[in-house]
């Protein structure tokens, strides 16, 4: 199979800076594009409009109210820091990359941008695949072995290498991508 485009999940955490370097290293190592997706969760904006919403603060403990503005901010923030870390992480690497943000399910999203891609890497949990249209095969992210079975055997479809721990996804990509 000829990997054409990786897809990428930048989610807004710390851990997934391991993922985006694998990723990195895969585009770069199969010379193609690199695609940054930055799913706004819907679950979140649609909580925020709720008259009950709220948060509170770690540090002090102190309430705060939620609305969709600034729950909006704060994705549009993350997203910003997702897109630098990206472009510093593939600028280094001279990878070619793009960026996009999507509103919606992670999993929704990232499959639906899968149509365009060979590979999505993700730190979701696993996702129905019998539910899309599509031919989706889910590999576990400790599971190199399948994974490269999956990208050898058909050109058709989708794979996705799923799982919660970026390190250990990361630690998956750079096996394959040094085979």
């Amino acid at each position: 199979m000829k990997i054409r485009r990786v897809i990428v999940d930048l989610d807004p955490v710390p851990q997934s800076r391991a993922v985006i370097e694998a990723a990195v290293a895969l585009a770069g190592h199969w010379e193609v594009e690199l695609v940054g997706l930055f799913v706004e969760n819907i679950d979140l904006l649609h909580f925020a409009g709720l008259p009950f919403a709220a948060e509170v603060g770690t540090a002090l403990a102190s309430r705060r109210a939620l609305n969709v503005a600034s729950m909006e901010r704060l994705l549009r923030a993350r997203a910003r820091a997702a897109e630098q870390t990206l472009a510093s992480i593939a600028g280094r690497a001279a990878v070619r990359w793009t960026f996009r943000v999507a509103r919606g399910s992670a999993a929704v999203e990232l499959l639906a941008a899968a149509a365009d891609a060979d590979l999505v890497i993700a730190n979701v949990e696993l996702v129905e695949a019998r539910e899309v249209p599509v031919r989706v095969r889910v590999i576990r992210a400790e599971d190199a072995d399948a994974l490269r079975a999956a990208l050898e055997a058909e050109p058709e479809g989708i794979v996705v290498l799923a799982g919660k721990d970026a390190a250990r996804v990361g630690r998956t990509l750079r096996r394959l991508a040094a085979r």
